[in-house]
């Protein structure tokens, strides 16, 4: 067999192999996830942008010389979004009793004119492991003069709430087969140092720096497989895979159940 020969059969087994699955499997839960944070991100800016509204002024002011109408909460309507990482179908968003129309949502006119591919991506860093404070203050940065510190700090705990409840909810079935791999990423993060931008504020200098993220999927016997878990570690050792098969267990898994768990030699793994 020839040197061109054998790249085409490996060529061949790589496609024919796991490993796409699971780098697939984990690229769309990342997206989902961060996506998942756009939504809660955004629906609990709008009810904060309503509520700091309505406690400074309860009035719609109308065009023409019309008297103007008392604000009233009345509900929500859908809206669909467009975001870097999926569509949002039907975005939660405040609805008064009347005066919408005549209302403009300063949080979505930024996210759609200039905030989405920034916002979007902090969240998709997030998912991977981004800390809560740096992410309040990059909110803050990007929403400080519409939203308080207040209402960034709770708008992140919404986010961070929805973010987590995927990787801490129980597992219903534990599969026979695991497949797992470590992908080796760059993540910004904070040096703790500080620059001043051209406006005077204070950033955060962030650098990047090399970070693994952990997966496994999930394969049964039927032909069905999944992302089963996902982690950020420093470094890819066999004190890293400990801690990602505990939580594994704390989530429910049954290590009686599992038969075979496979990898493409990371380490770590005896």
């Amino acid at each position: 067999m020839t040197v061109a020969e054998m790249e085409v059969q490996i060529k061949r087994i790589w496609h024919s192999s796991f490993q796409n699955e699971l780098d697939n499997a984990l690229e769309a839960n990342l997206r989902q996830s961060a996506l998942v944070g756009v939504r809660a991100t955004l629906e609990a800016a709008l009810q904060e942008e309503l509520t700091a509204e309505l406690g400074f002024d309860r009035y719609v002011r109308l065009p023409n010389g019309r008297k103007p109408i008392r604000q009233h909460r009345s509900g929500f309507f859908r809206r669909q979004v467009l975001t870097t990482y999926g569509r949002i179908p039907d975005l939660r968003v405040p609805k008064l009793r009347s005066g919408n129309t005549e209302r403009q949502w300063h949080v979505l006119v930024r996210y759609q004119q200039s905030l989405q591919s920034v916002l979007d991506r902090l969240l998709y860093v997030y998912a991977m492991g981004l800390s809560l404070r740096d992410l309040q203050e990059t909110l803050y940065v990007l929403m400080g003069h519409v939203l308080s510190r207040a209402a960034v700090n709770r708008i992140t705990l919404a986010a961070q709430a929805r973010m987590d409840a995927w990787r801490c909810q129980r597992l219903v079935e534990t599969p026979p087969v695991i497949i797992i791999d470590g992908v080796w990423v760059e993540i910004l993060y904070p040096t703790g140092e500080t620059w001043t931008d051209r406006s005077g504020h204070q950033r955060q200098k962030r650098r990047s720096q090399k970070r693994v993220i952990l997966a496994a999927l999930a394969v049964f016997p039927d032909g069905r497989h999944y992302l089963l878990h996902y982690e950020v570690a420093e470094d890819e050792n066999a004190t890293t895979w400990t801690a990602f098969f505990q939580h594994l267990l704390d989530r429910g898994l049954d290590p009686n159940a599992v038969q075979v768990v496979t990898c493409d030699g990371s380490n770590g793994v005896v």
